[in-house]
Formats: C-alpha cells, sequence, structure tokens
C-alpha cells in the first residue's frame, strides 16, 4: 500500500499506534506503539520495545493491521 501525503501528515499528528498481529494459530496480539515513523512510499517503521509476543507472531504470521489516530481530530487510519 502507498503512504500517501495524506496518511504521512495522519500519522505525523499521531501520538501512538496499534500494531495488530495473530499467531500461527491465529491467536490475535494488539500492542500500543509510541515510537513509529514511515520511510518514503512505502514502509512504516515501528519500534520493537518489550513486544515478545509481536516479534514472535510476526516471525509466524507475517500479517499485520497498524492503526493510529490522531485523538483531537478523532481522524485516523
Amino acid at each position: 500500500m502507498k503512504i500517501t501525503d495524506h496518511i504521512k501528515d495522519s500519522m505525523n499528528e499521531s501520538v501512538l499506534c496499534w500494531l495488530a498481529t495473530a499467531s500461527i494459530d491465529l491467536v490475535p496480539n494488539v500492542s500500543p506503539k509510541e515510537i513509529f515513523s514511515f520511510f518514503e512510499n512505502d514502509v512504516i517503521i515501528v519500534a520493537n520495545i518489550a513486544s515478545p509476543q509481536t516479534v514472535k507472531n510476526i516471525r509466524q504470521n507475517k500479517n499485520v493491521c497498524i492503526s493510529f489516530i490522531d485523538i483531537l481530530k478523532q481522524k485516523g487510519f
């Protein structure tokens, strides 16, 4: 997915994002992340801080969902 300028602006205004993963057995895990950014137009970078289940899940199942919201505007992606 291309990260548009509109999405980049929204990311820059957000304080937290949530990274959702699932284990190989499809057990969901959602973890808040405070440090995230984008690179060019197609990469989202998320800091791995004390998230052993998230890392384990991504190694087993590369499907993830990331969401972020500007809490004052109540809008996000």
